[in-house]
């Protein structure tokens, strides 16, 4: 009996050493996914510290690279001719502005903001003062302003005394202009009312300058951006023409150079705004424009105004068109006597040339001046400029293409058929 039941216990206690055995033989697959797991999340997260790693290395190369560019920019200032500018310390001129208090502020360019200061020795300047978030474009527009002023000298240009590159910070330091610029008087922005002798001052000087950066200078220079607010008027309402940070270089052997457009929109030729083809004429179109509102005292686009007056070179030409151009003229211009409105009539016949729609038909400067100081009478009749219908403008999506057909190129329109010649 004893035998029987030892006999039956054994094949059970067979079987729990079996199943034993089975157990331990399967307890090392769960530990090997857990490993395997594990190594794959080391490995992920080795790659994702690299990525991040050479993210971050990217970006320091690239600060790195436009720190360079900065200090290769600011090392130039002080190359060949540069070396000549005057430095100023950046605690003198924020102490001069009050750290750049707003009851200093004068205005805004493209370059940055400006202000008034006073220097230790009582001379009042116009401080220059680069946007810090413009980056590298800021930077190069500080260096080709400083390159530009400083190779050129003329009464009817703005003087540079000097400037300032402390670590990150870039100004211009300029003679201060008592007047300040001309489009707060263009703009009735200023209660003094010029008289037909200053607006004509001011026309002259203008033109002067411009013929100098055209014609005169050493280097050919093309401004880009003349505009009310770049006039600057001494205590003498003498004009000087300013902020040169969008100025070029202009190749003597070129008819024009393909640019990318910067400028002002409302003083823009059709050319260099539609297909970016710069030349002086560029500058010529935006004189045109800048001695109308001189003469008329108003911004050149007031969207105040009913739809035919809103544009003012549209305005004055339908006017033209119709005999009655002596309306865009300041009231308070009309009460002169008959040699005073024959000036402003020759003047307004002048801005009409400068804005002819083929560049080659505008005028160079040299002969505007010759025909505001009447020492050339203006030759021909101005054809009609080119405008963009406001009916068009507002009832339709204009492509870019569309836009191209109405301002033809120069290139083009010598190629297929000569412009017609003012009779």
């Amino acid at each position: 009996m004893a035998r029987e039941l030892v006999q039956v216990i054994s094949p059970a206690s067979g079987d729990l050493e079996s199943a034993d055995h089975s157990s331990h033989s399967a307890e090392p697959f769960p530990n090997f996914y857990i490993f395997v797991g594990a190594v794959a999340v080391v490995i992920v997260l080795m790659i994702v510290i690299i990525l991040c790693w050479k993210l971050f290395k990217t970006e320091e190369v690239m600060k790195d690279l436009k720190q360079s560019k900065a200090q290769q920019a600011s090392q130039e200032l002080w190359s060949g001719n540069l070396r000549t500018v005057n430095y100023f310390d950046f605690q003198t001129l924020k102490k001069a502005t009050r750290n750049f208090n707003s009851a200093y502020f004068l205005g805004r360019g493209g370059f940055g903001p400006v202000y008034r200061g006073k220097l230790p020795d009582g001379r009042l300047v116009a401080i220059k003062k680069l946007s810090l978030g413009k980056s590298l474009q800021g930077e190069s527009e500080f260096v080709s302003e400083v390159r530009m002023i400083t190779s050129i000298q003329h009464k009817n240009l703005v003087q540079l005394l000097g400037c300032c590159v402390d670590g990150p910070q870039r100004l211009l330091v300029y003679e201060y202009m008592k007047n300040r610029s001309l489009d707060l008087i263009v703009n009735g922005k200023s209660n003094q009312c010029l008289d037909w002798n200053t607006r004509f001052q001011i026309i002259l000087g203008i033109a002067r300058g411009l013929q100098y950066l055209h014609e005169d200078s050493q280097l050919r220079i093309v401004h880009r951006d003349i505009k009310a607010s770049n006039i600057l008027l001494d205590d003498k309402f003498q004009p000087r023409i300013g902020d040169f940070g969008l100025a070029r270089f202009f190749p003597e052997d070129q008819a024009y150079l393909s640019t990318t457009f910067a400028g002002t929109l409302g003083y823009t030729a059709p050319e260099y705004a539609i297909r970016g083809e710069l030349s002086e004429k560029a500058d010529i179109y935006s004189f045109g424009v800048l001695v109308l509102e001189i003469i008329s005292c108003r911004k050149n686009t007031d969207l105040n105004l009913p739809t035919e007056m809103q544009y003012l070179p549209e305005y004055a030409w339908r006017l033209h068109e119709r005999s009655r151009v002596k309306e865009i003229v300041d009231p308070r211009l009309q009460h002169g006597n008959g040699t005073i409105a024959r000036d402003i009539m020759l003047v307004i016949h002048v801005a009409f040339l400068c804005l002819q729609p083929h560049a080659n038909l505008r005028p160079p400067m040299s002969q505007i001046v010759a025909m505001l100081t009447c020492k050339v009478s203006p030759v021909g009749s101005p054809l009609r400029p080119t405008f963009l219908e406001r009916r068009r403008r507002l009832d339709e999506n204009l492509s870019w293409d569309t836009i191209s057909e109405a301002f033809p190129s120069i290139i083009t329109t010598m190629s297929n058929e000569s412009p017609p010649t003012p009779s």
